[in-house]
Formats: structure tokens, C-alpha cells, sequence
């Protein structure tokens, strides 16, 4: 008897689990990076609310489309190239938002002082992400000839440049920010493409069929967050410098770079289409996409 009523108990308390996961949006988060400054702040306003929400927070945008396209997470916050790729390898996700824009560039050690300097030199990147792509595309435009050497983790990154396995990274915001005043800030991608997508908001496909009202208060609470921040560049430097503990001068500088703008735009998907075709050119992808296959817009 009592063995059935532990059972009982058991698959209660599992039964409960299940539901409460269900009545919320799992939302997965690349914790180092900016690029879910709107998504804090809403959390801490009327934006947004808190009890929709299960956060999960990651060290890496690889580990974070891993999350995804394995159905651990319902939304993420991550680079593009990986929703691209995931959805040429069949996994089932969609891009339902455009989200931070720019924020990315090229920091070198203190004896290169231009971007004409990189030449024949050695840059390190993240694997099949914006910031190698970004990279590429650089090169192709300028004519300047890199040796890529490619990372699984922002730390593993900074470590080389310290250390001169490496002569430059293409790096992130606000992480761009905390090296030593000798490395220079050679480039920022946002001068070749000004208010380029970066990192963008997927949903898995099944996620955008249980889960549709949610995710249709996310969006909605996220353009209300964003256009508050937008309106008031005070209040947004107090918000980074509040969730990301930055001094001033790096909260100023971090949102210089680094812009919010949600929807969908015809002119960014192209930009992302020309830059998933230079991964099937590095042969990150196989199978040809087109947006159609990508984008979901959420009523």
C-alpha cells in the first residue's frame, strides 16, 4: 500500500512540475552579453512579467542554440548564424524578431593601431557565429587577408589575445570594453552596415504553437521595454550600468554601439541571408535556405 502511495505522490509531483513549465515561457539568455538588456529591464518594470518567465542563463551563444534546437528552452536571445544553421540541418525553429543591432567589432593588441594592420595576421572567433562571419564578410569587402583561429567560449578568446596566440578578436559588447587601454578598437562592424542584425529572437516551432499567447506577451512587452529605452538614454545607461555592473564610461560606450530595434525587415534579411550563404562558402552548412524557411511573425 504504501509503495502506491508514494507512486501516486510521485507522479503528482511531476504532473505538477510539468504544468507549471507549461504556463510559462522558458526563455534562454547568453549571460555575458548585452544583448538582453531590454528583456532585463522589463523584468524590472511593468514591461514584463516576472512569474511568465523560467530563465536559463548561458556562458556562449553555441550553448545556447544547443539549448534550443533540443527543445530545453522555448525562446532565446542568441546570434542569427545559428538559427540559419539549425534550420538548414532540419531542426525545427524560426526567428520571430530582429532584436540587437550592431554591437560587435575588432579589438587588437596594442602594437596594431588600424584595421589596415590585420593584414596576413591572425584573428580570433567564435565558430560559425556572427562574430566569425562578420569577420569574413570584413575581409571580403576591405581585401584584408586573416588567419582565422576559432574558439568554443568568449573566455577562451580573451585568454588568447592576452597571450598572443592571437593578434585581434572579433568581440562583443560590453566585453569589448574591458581589456586593458592599451588594445584598440580597430573596427566596428556597424560602419560597413550600419544597424545591422545581430542577435535575434527564435522560438522553437513548438514553442509558437502551445505557447502562442505567451510568447506573443513576450514580443509585445519586449517592444514596450524597448521603446522606453530608446525614448530615454538615461534610463538606459542606469540599466546597464544596474544589471551588468559597469562603470559609467563602459555603459555610455556599450550603448554607442549597440542598438534595439525589433520587427522584421526585408533589408536585414537579405544582410542575414548574404551572410548564411559565406557559411555554406566555409562550409558550416550544406543545405541551401531561404527566408521563407526562417522568419514566423508573431500576431
Amino acid at each position: 500500500m504504501k509503495k502506491i502511495v508514494w507512486t501516486l505522490l510521485l507522479f503528482s509531483l511531476l504532473l505538477g512540475c510539468m504544468n507549471k513549465s507549461e504556463d510559462k515561457l522558458i526563455v534562454g539568455i547568453i549571460k555575458p552579453s548585452l544583448n538582453h538588456l531590454p528583456f532585463d529591464f522589463g523584468l524590472a518594470t511593468e514591461f514584463l512579467d516576472r512569474e511568465n518567465y523560467i530563465i536559463k542563463k548561458f556562458a556562449s551563444g553555441w550553448e545556447t542554440n544547443e539549448a534550443i534546437i533540443s527543445g530545453k528552452i522555448d525562446v532565446a536571445i542568441l546570434p542569427f548564424t545559428y538559427t540559419w544553421l539549425a534550420i538548414s540541418n532540419g531542426k525545427k525553429v524560426k526567428i520571430i524578431s530582429f532584436f540587437e543591432r550592431e554591437s560587435d567589432g575588432i579589438i587588437a593588441r596594442p602594437e596594431i593601431k588600424t584595421l589596415d594592420q590585420l593584414q596576413g595576421k591572425k584573428i580570433g572567433v567564435l565558430r560559425a557565429s556572427t562574430l566569425d562571419i562578420f569577420a569574413e564578410l570584413m575581409s571580403e569587402d576591405r581585401k584584408i587577408d586573416l588567419e582565422f583561429v576559432y574558439f568554443r567560449t568568449p573566455m577562451d578568446m580573451a585568454a588568447a589575445l592576452k597571450v598572443g596566440e592571437v593578434d585581434a578578436l572579433s568581440y562583443y559588447v560590453p566585453s569589448i570594453f574591458k581589456f586593458n587601454s592599451d588594445y584598440n578598437i580597430v573596427h566596428w562592424y556597424g560602419d560597413d552596415h550600419p544597424l545591422h542584425t545581430c542577435c535575434n529572437i527564435t522560438a522553437t516551432e513548438d514553442a509558437i504553437e502551445s505557447k502562442s499567447a505567451l510568447i506573443s506577451e513576450f514580443i509585445k512587452g519586449l517592444e514596450a521595454a524597448t521603446a522606453e529605452l530608446n525614448k530615454s538614454p538615461d534610463t538606459a545607461f542606469k540599466a546597464v550600468e544596474e544589471f551588468y555592473k559597469l562603470y559609467p564610461p563602459y555603459s555610455k560606450q556599450s550603448l554607442y554601439n549597440t542598438k534595439f530595434i525589433m520587427g522584421l525587415d526585408e533589408k536585414m534579411k537579405e544582410f542575414e541571408l548574404r551572410a548564411f550563404n559565406k557559411m555554406i562558402e566555409k562550409g558550416y552548412a550544406e543545405n541551401p535556405v531561404t527566408p521563407e524557411n526562417v522568419y514566423f511573425e508573431i500576431k
